[in-house]
């Protein structure tokens, strides 16, 4: 586990919706990243002197996948103490069906989804306002968006502008 909090890059956008009540105010998102896979998330343990072999805790955290799936697949929550709980929820048809007898899965159920709820103990809290606290957010770059043509169709591509930053800092790409 690292002992020393890492800089996490924000964007800084403005909200160009103009029905929005905040229209033309000022939000922040995350600064997109490349995501880590299990190799490197291995790779990452072992380096914190793991006892464990790359390969045996690939294997191990591959099992711990699809054990996830399968039991998410039967209904059931998977809860991994520390990080959190997995469970699913489904999406109805809006409306909804005229009684318990009218109700058809078929027709009714348009999906199932894989919720994720943070671990909320005592001692390991990543809830929202928690997690905040082991994070260092700067604001790292104003977004735009400009419209290019791909396929004979506009669409809209961000455009990220390093912030000048207080402690003089360069933002990491």
């Amino acid at each position: 586990m690292a002992t020393q909090q890492t800089v996490v890059d924000l964007d800084i956008y403005t909200n160009t919706n103009r029905k929005s009540d905040t229209f033309g105010k000022c939000f922040a998102r995350m600064h997109p990243k490349e995501a880590i896979n299990l190799r490197a998330i291995c790779n990452h343990i072992a380096t914190h002197g793991s006892p464990y072999t790359v390969d045996t805790m690939e294997g191990v955290i591959a099992s711990v996948v699809t054990t996830t799936i399968e039991k998410l697949s039967e209904g059931q929550a998977v809860k991994i103490d520390g990080l959190g709980t997995f469970r699913l929820t489904i999406e109805n048809t809006p409306g909804g069906a005229d009684s318990a007898y009218d109700f058809n899965v078929e027709e009714n159920v348009v999906g199932v989804h894989i919720r994720f709820i943070p671990e909320n103990e005592k001692f390991e809290q990543i809830t929202s306002r928690k997690f905040m606290e082991k994070c260092v957010l700067r604001k790292a770059y104003e977004v735009t968006y400009k419209t290019v043509t791909h396929n004979s169709k506009p669409m809209k591509v961000p455009v990220y502008s390093p912030i000048v930053l207080e402690d003089g800092d360069e933002p990491t790409p």
